[in-house]
């Protein structure tokens, strides 16, 4: 059967201490001046036709957006995911205080991620509805990294978009005020002197989680960089940019961390450049009329500086995470105007959440994928391919979500639910429940079932998927599987697939995805190589050998409600 085998990169940013803390940074330490960043009237949104402005902390009146906060390592992603989290949350639960007012309602920690994000399964992870016995030893390990620095998981770098897998897995956000043995272990220290680890077992690792996350869009970005690394605007990113903010959901964002010494005039520099992005902050809003003489730099003489001008007016309003540099504390200080038309912007990505719930306040995730994803290899059929995973219920349950991620936009994803399956046929037994679903956004899906399904402890049942999409050439049937590699020196990385697990048809028969692991894993690195090395705004990762690649199940997941 014709294939053919793609690796789509989940992001193309990993920040450095170096480049993105706040310490020693001039930004964090810059004069104050009067503000430019004002908040737009309330007005009445709609998502399908954008308003010229809008502004997340005055959104109908109300602040969706929480206080600036200071990173102290290379973590400057931890703190775009989790101030983005901040405000879909705060959004999805119309948890909104009168603009103008410090909206600190929710605080999730970025200690939380970042430390788990790099520690993966143990067996003293292991809990009934969450995390398999037959997992352990699969994620990230830093240890070796951190026999020389204690603090390696938190300057070591990382991905706001492939790191979100920690969410997509019901691991967090965590709020900093969760209390374990009386204290506070999620807090993000002030100091330097602070302690960073967290112990690896489940108690900490499984903390109760403040939301449970619905989807996870992936943006294009407004900046599109060919080949060549070639410059040119692409308007879709743009838009979709815009639906985002106006349904109220956190993006983030990345671009170059030296263009951020402007905080004394609110503005990110423009010098219409392609360089690497290595740093990441979050969009609260976003202004048509914001002129590009705005950033037009001038010399001593004041004459305007060529190439700073960007080519049209409007810019993204942007949060950063350098702390207060203003001390007045002007509301207004830690925000930034950052062009529409800069260069180096990387893939964005929004967050949706559910509301808050009863039924929420315990989930079982049944789950094979708990390896970090950085991205996802994507290979095309021309016949009919179906991915599937199998699971047996670890204790009387109630089945009513199923969640997936797509790899590619303008995917149509079929799903069926089963139950009493038989051993190596997953679209066997009973047939619970079918639907089909279109995403126009390649990210993370959770689908409601019509209703809640029963299962008992030992039963087994199934999650079969159908990924298609159009093509130059007819219909393409869509196998998508997860992959890592260890792109620092002395990190880790560990996939694990059991026979019995996920499951793939093509040809008319169902085989066990085990079976394929080596030659997943062996097109993945030589596609791997070639993606990653004609990138020219990304940091360049060294992928020495296949055996620096890991490969997880098919990423598909069901979700319970343990029965009382």
């Amino acid at each position: 059967m014709k294939r053919t085998i793609s690796i789509i990169l989940s992001a193309v940013m990993l920040c450095s201490a170096a480049a993105c803390s706040s310490e020693g940074s001039s930004s964090s330490k810059a004069e104050s001046s009067e503000s430019e960043v004002k908040t737009t009237e309330a007005v009445e949104i709609d998502p399908s036709n954008p308003p010229e402005k809008l502004d997340l902390r005055n959104y109908n009146g109300k602040n969706y957006v929480t206080p600036i906060k200071s990173q102290l390592f290379g973590d400057c992603w931890t703190f775009a995911q989790a101030g983005a989290a901040e405000i879909s949350y705060l959004f999805a639960n119309n948890m909104g205080v009168p603009a103008g007012k410090e909206n600190d309602q929710v605080n999730f920690s970025e200690k939380y991620i970042s430390w788990y994000v790099f520690h993966g399964i143990t067996k003293d992870d292991v809990v009934k509805g969450r995390v398999r016995a037959s997992q352990v030893g699969e994620g990230f390990d830093i240890s070796e990294v951190e026999k020389n620095n204690p603090r390696a998981a938190f300057i070591t770098g990382g991905e706001f978009i492939g790191n979100t897998t920690l969410f997509e897995s019901g691991f967090g956000p965590v709020d900093e005020s969760v209390t374990v043995k009386g204290e506070t272990p999620y807090a993000y220290d002030d100091l330097w002197e602070g302690e960073w680890s967290l112990p690896l077992n489940a108690k900490y690792h499984n903390a109760p989680v403040s939301a449970f996350l619905k989807s996870a869009v992936q943006i294009p970005s407004p900046a599109n960089i060919d080949a060549d690394g070639k410059y040119s605007f692409n308007e879709d990113g743009l838009k979709s940019i815009k639906t985002e903010l106006c349904k109220g959901h956190g993006v983030t964002i990345a671009l170059r961390a030296n263009q951020m010494g402007f905080n004394k005039t609110k503005k990110v520099a423009y010098d219409g450049e392609v360089a690497i992005a290595d740093h990441a902050v979050i969009i609260v809003g976003y202004d048509d009329t914001y002129s590009k003489d705005n950033f037009t730099m001038k010399d001593k003489s004041g004459k305007a500086i060529e190439g700073t001008t960007p080519q049209a007016d409007g810019a993204f309003i942007i949060k950063n995470s350098w702390g207060l540099a203003n001390m007045d504390k002007d509301p207004d200080d830690g925000y930034l105007y950052l062009s529409y038309y800069d260069h180096n912007l990387t893939p964005a990505l929004s967050y949706v959440f559910d509301a808050k719930s009863d039924n929420y306040s315990a989930l079982n995730y049944d789950q094979y994928d708990l390896m970090i994803t950085q991205w996802y290899g994507s290979t095309d059929y021309e016949g009919e391919t179906k991915t599937a995973n199998v699971f047996d219920a670890e204790e009387d349950e109630n089945l009513f979500q199923i969640a997936y991620s797509t790899a590619l936009p303008n995917t149509e994803v079929s799903f069926e639910v089963y139950k009493d399956v038989k051993e190596g046929n997953p679209a066997s037994g009973t047939l619970l429940e079918k639907g089909v679903n279109t995403h126009d956004s390649k990210g993370f899906y959770k689908i409601d079932l019509k209703e809640q399904y029963s299962l008992k402890k030992g039963e087994k049942y199934s999650v079969v998927l159908t990924m298609k999409r159009k093509t130059d050439s007819g219909t393409a049937y869509t196998e998508i599987f997860p992959y890592s590699t260890e792109f620092s020196t002395g990190l880790k990385v560990r996939g694990i697939i059991n026979k019995g697990e996920s499951f793939i048809y093509t040809d008319g028969k169902w085989s066990d995805m085990s079976e394929n692991k080596d030659s997943l894993i062996q097109r993945a690195f030589k596609q791997g190589k070639e993606e990653i090395g004609s990138r020219k705004t990304a940091i360049p990762i060294q992928l020495e050998s296949k055996d620096t690649f890991a490969v997880d199940n098919y990423p598909i997941k069901a979700i319970s409600i343990p029965s009382i």
